[in-house]
């Protein structure tokens, strides 16, 4: 039996992406383990073998300044320094005792623990950048000056090394294609697997909802503010896994409101659809300031979509693609407290409503019985060809 390995040098728990392929590959008949940091969720797809994590925001902070820093002045360094994490030698060792013939790696740091598989198993790499590496965080200066060289410098080194190339949106991959010289990545877009949801007339009050990340830059600062500026019937709900130092903060912002915005907790991945079809409008919130941005195709959309919710988004161009496409949202003129406010003002329930049904009807277009089948289809001309190469 074919043994695949998902490597993701992150959290589980809520890294929906990873545990739906998991699902699939594991549904399909592969034999698959997956090298993930905790928390794990309840009862994961597969196996798990668990990442030792990066410990505190300090010990997170010290290691970009010893072990990516440096790259911002000699890039040859990230080569070494990436293997001077106990983390990463400890992954390493327990993926090649798994011996896999496919290591699907998703995002840069799990390049090159891929390509240690490669060398050692002569495993097939299917490489997943999630996202634009070269400028994910750009909008962050110490992010630029502490720790972009490194990410440069890894992705540069190994990706050539992958035998196919994925990621989210039709601009990553022609980002990736270009900076690389790659033939174009695959897309298989982040959509959650269809489930059918009743339509919930809109009623006040009228709930607009932010699930994901809830990090710095995704906006969510200027969203409690413009609360201010809101219609008396629409309230806010913040809902995800949060840093601790952050969410204090928000919770500050948000005190003055009082039951108008509520901050919870996420929720397990198999619940974030079910969830989010309480409220009424899915809000995304993203600055056009880079290419990484630019390009922006987050989970986040396809759920508000499968949960049948009205989209109100950034003008980013790949999800102006999908509201055109749908009729299912909105787009802001602007990032602004006043431009999101006064988008909520001028909805009636009954154009609310109209949105939430076009939503219902777009996820079944927009699901993971497309995008699976892409994943699928990559991972077997993988295996075909290692067989063919005459592997064990």
């Amino acid at each position: 039996m074919t043994r695949i390995a998902l490597v993701s040098v992150s959290p589980l728990q809520h890294d929906s992406r990873v545990l739906r392929h998991a699902t699939l590959l594991v549904d399909t008949g592969y034999d698959v383990r997956i090298f993930a940091q905790a928390p794990l969720p309840a009862s994961p797809p597969a196996p798990v073998t668990v990442v030792p994590g990066p410990g505190s925001d300090t010990r997170v902070r010290l290691g970009m300044v010893l072990r990516q820093a440096p790259a911002s002045v000699v890039p040859a360094s990230a080569d070494l320094l990436y293997w001077l994490s106990p983390s990463r030698l400890t992954t390493r060792r327990d993926l090649l005792s798994f011996k896999p013939d496919l290591v699907i790696a998703n995002d840069w740091r799990a390049l090159p623990l891929a390509f240690a598989a490669k060398h050692s198993c002569g495993a097939r790499i299917i490489y997943d950048s999630h996202e634009f590496a070269p400028e994910e965080f750009a909008d962050s200066w110490r992010w630029r000056v502490l720790a972009r060289h490194h990410v440069v410098r890894i992705e540069d080194r190994y990706i050539r090394e992958a035998d196919a190339v994925a990621t989210v949106s039709d601009g990553i991959a022609d980002a990736l294609a270009q900076r690389y010289g790659l033939t174009r990545p695959t897309v298989i877009s982040n959509t959650p697997a269809w489930q059918e949801t009743a339509f919930r007339p809109t009623v006040r009050p009228v709930t607009v909802l932010y699930h994901g990340a809830v990090v710095p830059r995704r906006g969510l600062e200027t969203l409690i503010e413009s609360v201010s500026l809101w219609p008396a019937e629409f309230r806010l709900v913040i809902r995800g896994p949060a840093q601790g130092g952050f969410q204090q903060h928000l919770r500050n912002l948000a005190a003055p409101f009082g039951e108008r915005v509520t901050l919870e907790p996420a929720v397990p991945p198999d619940q974030v659809v079910t969830t989010a079809s309480r409220a009424d409008i899915g809000i995304f919130l993203l600055s056009n300031s880079t290419v990484h941005a630019r390009f922006a195709l987050p989970n986040k959309i396809f759920e508000y979509l499968a949960a049948g919710l009205m989209v109100i988004s950034s003008d980013l161009p790949e999800i102006r693609k999908i509201l055109q496409a749908t009729g299912s949202g909105l787009l802001l003129p602007d990032f602004t407290a006043e431009a999101i406010a006064g988008t909520l003002s001028r909805l009636t329930a009954k154009e609310i409503d109209s949105c939430k049904r076009r939503s219902s009807t777009a996820s079944t277009v927009y699901s993971f019985t497309t995008e699976g089948a892409k994943l699928l289809r990559l991972v077997e001309q993988l295996r075909y060809s290692r067989i063919r190469s005459g592997a064990p």
